[in-house]
């Protein structure tokens, strides 16, 4: 058998992933039903949201992306039947939650902060949990993948270079009164970023255990 035939068998990098990403997204499932049970959420709303959330921290570990083929339908199921099933009062709260799951994130996917996957996300979510429970979960998710991210930085070195950068890109805003936003070197920390659905299961536990965290 040839070297090329053999490096062809071999599993590739998501392949070897693929555990360790199903089991971190089997302890947050776990974490998400004992936080909703803990807040005295609906079973159908919250074994929905958990579900989905299990395939898409899984799959954001696993290849980086959360893919149109789970939030897509996500978003259309929960805008078709949340009004009766989920955590909203009618139609126009699902639509308000997916409208506001949309413009939260907006800003960070127009500077490449996050994929539309994440967006799309949120979405569904804010269409199946109503506004108030997106705008509690997009925060805490926001507070906590901050906070992983100024701490991985540290550890690598890289924060000095993440304020710097950060400080030139406010002073162009405030020079030329436009935002010109400067995108970290490849390869970098920040360039990685964190999967933001790992963020959002967690958020979204916060919120359900411990409410608004203002």
């Amino acid at each position: 058998m040839s070297t090329s035939a053999v490096a062809l068998e071999l599993p590739s990098a998501e392949e070897r992933s693929a555990p360790v990403s199903w089991s971190v997204a089997l302890m947050l499932a776990l974490a998400l039903l004992g936080a909703g049970l803990a807040g005295g959420t609906q079973p159908l709303v919250l074994a929905c949201a958990t579900a989905f959330l299990f395939v898409a921290v899984a799959s954001d570990l696993r290849s980086h992306r959360v893919p149109n083929l789970l939030t897509l339908p996500a978003l259309v199921a929960a805008l078709a039947v949340s009004p009766w099933f989920g955590g909203t009062s009618g139609p126009a709260e699902a639509l308000a939650g997916a409208a506001l799951g949309f413009g939260l994130l907006l800003v960070p996917y127009a500077i490449g902060g996050m994929g539309a996957g994440d967006v799309k996300a949120l979405m569904a979510l804010g269409a199946w949990l109503g506004p108030a429970t997106c705008l509690g979960a997009a925060a805490w998710a926001l507070i906590a993948g901050g906070s992983f991210g100024l701490l991985l930085l540290a550890f690598r070195g890289e924060l000095g270079d993440f304020v710097r950068r950060w400080a030139r890109t406010l002073m162009t805003a405030l020079t030329l009164r436009r935002f010109a936003y400067e995108p970290p070197a490849r390869g970098s920390s920040a360039a990685g970023g964190f999967p933001f659905a790992v963020a959002l299961a967690l958020g979204l536990a916060a919120q359900w255990v411990g409410g608004f965290p203002w």
